[in-house]
């Protein structure tokens, strides 16, 4: 206590020593700035008086800055915005006290959480460096988009701006800008608990900070790096860092980073069982976070307070920090982080005043509450997951963002030429009107029917996410229930449940196959390798594995091959085995017992036909262009009896327009349905002649 009065007694002599300086005409703007950098805010506000009506314009308008910067540091943000719109109405402003204007209403703004207006001044800032052409401005714009994103909790394109802004600052001497590059990726490498990152970009943010010379920036990091090296477990390191910036922080006011760093202190040694040292850094964190009105931290200096005691064994003294949570608690909102910390110590308190049954059903209440912040925080990851993957969907159109508005631009001023030129006749300007009329009707229109196909694609992948989802399943539940009863020896005979499970983790490879095909379609990723092959060869051979297929089905089969004899085809085989197999299957399985199918196969100036068609039951009109939807059954077979997936036909389309051909459905003479396949890579002319005829049926 004896230094809090000694610091609080050279506080004051340092007021009464720069309020005498402010009052003397030769303070200058450089001193006023350097102490609003030491923190020193009410002495550098007083010391402006003289400028805001100094006969210098340019040193009005400084002040005023300084003035709206000095508000945004005491937490004063409207107050830093009302002084700041007041700028351009009293002020012509330069491009360069532009960006600066933009700059700092966008931090006020998002500050006090109005993040849309926050961006809309970030992005007047970031075009108005580019128009200057000055990298450090540009990084620093990318920066402050970069934290603005990470507010609205799109880590993804936060983490992209910071990046550009690393690129952009790289070799900068604005050590200040470097510094909040910097601390804003530590921040996101935290969020993501990536600490070896994390300590490593606020290291770097302290030396940039410390180049800079701004107290609270300095003091922050080193707090910051001081609670991720506690989250690593080195506490001893954790405590020297806290310290460095408790040496920061009380040349300044900050009582509420003050209170944290002496709770993080007392955490630390607690957990290095050095129980004093943890009740003396408590007291401190209780007597700064008593001098702010900051409820929140009010409860948790009295939770490290009252931990303190509780380890020293005195929960006599620990008694009125409880008895303060306990009304808090009475008074607060439910917080489940809050209320796990506050049933956990009760636990302890109960504990040691010897009511066991309270103490453990204060403990089930606390690991209630634990579940639950975790349930909210997985909630939480997976709704960023979600953002980040649309935050990556629109990067390239990041960039294209920027070239249409200059291309905006150059209309716009073609535009107001020829309104300039045509301005005396009156049935041109119309005609103009009516022409700009309908162009900003067509891209409003355009632009509504691309969101509406980027709504759409989000939908459809949303809900094949889900269908994937459901598909995987019925095969793992199936594997669950055999892996069980072969655990605890229900079955009688191991072979049938090993025989299960090898055919449900075939149906899974075979399911996760088919996606990851149809993926690389997406994408455009599937490479083609074209080979010649002598097509009746070919043909024998789906033949002969179709119709083992069939037969073992306990179906009919009979096949129809015309191939000139010299025939080749240019064809990827691979693809054209799996189209085949699977169209094969497919037939097996929605073809009805006792029922047949046939196979087709021709050679002629077209290309290569290859057509399966089966029995009944058919397929009606109105469902034949959805089979080629990925996981779609016709109603009759959506049973998964059948086995299928509802991604074979989709792939099957991939795989043959990948090789340049086109394939077909149609009712089959059979009864059922026909699948006709057409590939055009024929590499030999057909001759006139010697033509080979074959008919195969069972």
């Amino acid at each position: 206590m004896k230094k809090i009065l000694l610091q609080s007694a050279f506080a004051l002599l340092s007021i009464v020593s720069v309020n005498a300086q402010a009052t003397s005409s030769t303070i200058t703007l450089p001193e006023i700035k350097k102490l609003e950098l030491s923190g020193n805010y009410e002495q550098a506000l007083s010391s402006l008086t003289p400028f805001y009506n100094h006969s210098d314009h340019l040193k009005q308008l400084n002040a005023r800055f300084v003035e709206a910067k000095i508000y945004r540091k005491q937490g004063k943000h409207q107050q830093a915005i009302d002084a700041l719109g007041r700028l351009s109405e009293k002020f012509q402003l330069d491009i360069d006290n532009q960006f600066q204007l933009y700059k700092e209403l966008g931090i006020n703004y998002r500050r006090m959480g109005k993040l849309d207006e926050a961006e809309t001044n970030y992005k007047q800032a970031l075009n108005t460096a580019k128009a200057m052409n000055n990298s450090d401005l540009i990084g620093q714009s990318y920066s402050n988009l970069g934290t603005l994103y990470d507010s609205k909790n799109e880590l993804a394109k936060a983490m992209q701006f910071q990046l550009k802004a690393r690129d952009a600052l790289k070799g900068s001497q604005l050590h200040g800008v470097v510094a909040n590059n910097f601390y804003n990726l530590g921040d996101m490498a935290m969020r993501f608990n990536d600490l070896e990152q994390a300590e490593f970009f606020f290291t770097k943010a302290l030396i940039a900070d410390k180049k800079a010379g701004e107290l609270s920036h300095i003091a922050g990091t080193a707090l910051r790096l001081a609670q991720v090296t506690s989250k690593r477990k080195n506490y001893l390191q954790a405590v020297e860092k806290a310290t460095e910036a408790i040496e920061l922080l009380e040349q300044i006011p900050a009582n509420v980073s003050l209170a944290r760093a002496h709770q993080l202190i007392s955490g630390a040694y607690l957990k290095l069982e050095k129980g004093e040292k943890a009740e003396e850094h408590a007291k401190l964190s209780m007597h700064y976070a008593s001098q702010s009105d900051n409820q929140i931290q009010n409860f948790h200096a009295h939770v490290t307070m009252a931990r303190a005691y509780l380890y020293l064994h005195k929960s006599e003294l620990a008694r009125p920090h409880y008895e303060w949570l306990t009304r808090f608690m009475d008074e607060e909102e439910e917080n489940s982080y809050i209320s796990q910390l506050y049933y956990n110590l009760k636990a302890k308190f109960d504990f040691q005043q010897g009511r066991h049954q309270e103490a453990y059903e204060a403990l089930i209440q606390a690991n209630t509450f634990f579940a639950q912040t975790i349930e909210k925080a997985n909630s939480e990851q997976a709704l960023t997951h979600k953002r980040t993957i649309d935050t990556v969907m629109q990067q390239q159109r990041l960039d294209d963002s920027e070239h249409h508005r200059k291309l905006t631009e150059s209309q716009l001023r073609n535009a107001q030429l020829m309104q300039r030129m045509w301005l005396f006749v009156a049935l041109t300007c119309l005609l103009l009107g009516i022409l700009i009329s309908y162009i900003l009707y067509s891209k409003n229109k355009t632009a509504r029917l691309k969101a509406n196909l980027y709504q759409q694609n989000l939908k459809q992948k949303d809900q094949m996410l889900a269908d994937i989802s459901h598909e995987l399943r019925t095969p793992l539940s199936v594997l669950k229930l055999h892996i069980e009863a072969l655990e605890y020896n229900l079955l009688d005979d191991d072979t049938l449940a090993y025989s299960k499970i090898n055919e449900k983790i075939s149906q899974l490879n075979h399911l996760i196959s088919d996606v990851y095909q149809l993926s690389q379609a997406d994408n455009q990723a599937i490479v083609v390798n074209n080979q010649p092959y002598c097509t009746r060869t070919l043909a024998d051979s789906y033949c002969y594995d179709i119709k083992r297929l069939v037969k073992s089905n306990g179906l009919h089969f009979n096949a129809d091959i015309s191939i000139p004899t010299d025939a080749s085809v240019l064809i990827d085989k691979p693809k054209l085995d799996r189209v085949i197999d699977n169209l094969a299957k497919n037939a097996c399985l929605y073809t009805d017992k006792p029922g047949q199918v046939r196979v087709k196969i021709r050679q002629n100036c077209e290309g290569l036909i290859i057509q399966l068609e089966d029995s009944s039951p058919g397929v009606s009109d109105n469902e034949k262009p959805r089979l080629f939807e990925r996981l779609y059954r016709v109603e009759s077979s959506r049973s998964r009896a059948t086995g299928g997936s509802g991604l074979g036909l989709s792939l099957c389309k991939s795989l043959v327009e990948s090789m340049s051909g086109d394939i077909e459905l149609r009712d089959s003479r059979l009864g059922g349905l026909s699948v006709r396949v057409t590939l055009r890579q024929v590499t030999s002319e057909l001759p006139a002649k010697k033509l080979s005829n074959s008919q195969v049926s069972a």
